[in-house]
Parts: structure tokens; C-alpha cells; sequence
């Protein structure tokens, strides 16, 4: 049986379970290696300044990801994809300890959690399983061939939600981006993950009292601050 809507936990992906950017870590160790190289090096000086506006940073997203993937065969993509996910998985010092400590914690007392991230839904699905999340449930990122036909961030990750009849308010929200402020306001308690004192400061003038800030470094336990 599903855990009530009030028992809904929501955890990004990279940067809170994960260290990095696991699908620009695919991207720069596997599609733009090799021969593929000096046409990622032009694409990223042209798009960088695009992906400044934080408007366009989708549209420079959807670029970036078709040129990295530009000439695969789906099925072979998507096998390279849930392999580099599962290598992924078991690099060492690549787990965020306390957030992994953190989301068993939250399984445990029976809350629903829900891993929502812009990262590629068969990568994301990959790391998970290699490091028993097996059964969490994903919402992520869909791409088609080359295509990135869901950029799964920012407000579309409400929207996500939604489409599969969750709905606010959750319980718990733990973030480290500043995109997720939609999720973050329509969590009870929004945790925000390793910031530095700007976002902070941002996160706390929409969220106010609500907010917590923890520290979440290596191994060590989370550090938290109010």
C-alpha cells in the first residue's frame, strides 16, 4: 500500500544523493570522447553564454545533450547509458554518505520517497539500482534517440509530479539547487543541501522559518543548521 500524500519525501538526485552532474559526467567521459571531442568543444563555447540567462539554460540543455548524443542507435544508448549508471554507482567517493544515510532513514519509517532530478531517467535508474534503491520510485529527464524530449527541471518537475498524480504539499523536500524552489516551497520542512550563504539567503526570504540548511560532506553525518 502507498503511504499517504502527507508521507511523500522528495530527494534530487545529483548533488544530493550524488556527487556531480551524473549526465554531464556521461556525456564528457563517453559521448564527447574521441572523435566526438573537438565538435563538444565548439558547441560549448557557442553555448555557454546562452546557458548565462537562466531562461535559455533548458534550450542550451536540449543542445548540448542532442550533439553528445547525435548518431546513436536508441537501443544501443540506452544499454550504455544503464552500464556507465551502474559503474557510476560504485565510484569510489561518487555516494553522498548522509544523503544515502538519510533516504534509508525515510524508507525505513515507511514514507513514500520519490527521487525527482533532470538527469536521464535510464541513467538515473541505473545508479539507483547499483546502489539498492532498487524499488525508490524516479521521476527524470526522457530523451528519445538524441533527443531530450522531457528536461525534467525547475518547474517542470511540479508538472512531472503531477502527470503521475502526486500532488503538494509533501512532508520533506531536500535540494541543492535553487531551480527546485517550486518543490522546495511545497514541502512542509524544504531542506536545502550544501549551499552557500547567497542561496541561503534567497531560499530563506521564499521559504522563511520553514527552511532547513544541512551539510552533507563525504562520509560524515549531516551537519544541520537553522
Amino acid at each position: 500500500m502507498r503511504a499517504s500524500t502527507a508521507d511523500i519525501v522528495i530527494f534530487d538526485f545529483d548533488g544530493v544523493l550524488l556527487r556531480g552532474d551524473a549526465f554531464g559526467l556521461f556525456l564528457r567521459r563517453t559521448a564527447f570522447a574521441g572523435a566526438r571531442l573537438p565538435l563538444a568543444v565548439a558547441a560549448l563555447v557557442l553555448l555557454a553564454p546562452i546557458a548565462t540567462v537562466p531562461a535559455l539554460r533548458p534550450w542550451a540543455a536540449r543542445w548540448v545533450s542532442r550533439i553528445g548524443l547525435l548518431g546513436r542507435n536508441a537501443d544501443e544508448l540506452r544499454a550504455e547509458l544503464e552500464r556507465f549508471g551502474a559503474d557510476l554507482g560504485q565510484e569510489p567517493g561518487r555516494i553522498i554518505a548522509p544523503g544515502m544515510r538519510m533516504i534509508r532513514t525515510h524508507l525505513a519509517a515507511g514514507d513514500r520517497v520519490i527521487v525527482v532530478t533532470a538527469c536521464e531517467h535510464t541513467l538515473a535508474r541505473a545508479v539507483l539500482d547499483a546502489i539498492g534503491l532498487a524499488g525508490v520510485e524516479l521521476v527524470a529527464s526522457r530523451i528519445r534517440g538524441p533527443s531530450l524530449i522531457v528536461h525534467n527541471h525547475g518547474a517542470t518537475k511540479m508538472a512531472q509530479l503531477a502527470g503521475q498524480g502526486v500532488t503538494p504539499p509533501w512532508r520533506v523536500a531536500y535540494s541543492d539547487s535553487l531551480s527546485d524552489l517550486p518543490i522546495l516551497g511545497a514541502a512542509e520542512q524544504p531542506v536545502l543541501v550544501n549551499a552557500n550563504a547567497r542561496q541561503v539567503a534567497r531560499a530563506r526570504r521564499l521559504l522563511g522559518a520553514r527552511l532547513t540548511t544541512v551539510t552533507w560532506l563525504g562520509g560524515e553525518g549531516p551537519g544541520v543548521r537553522r
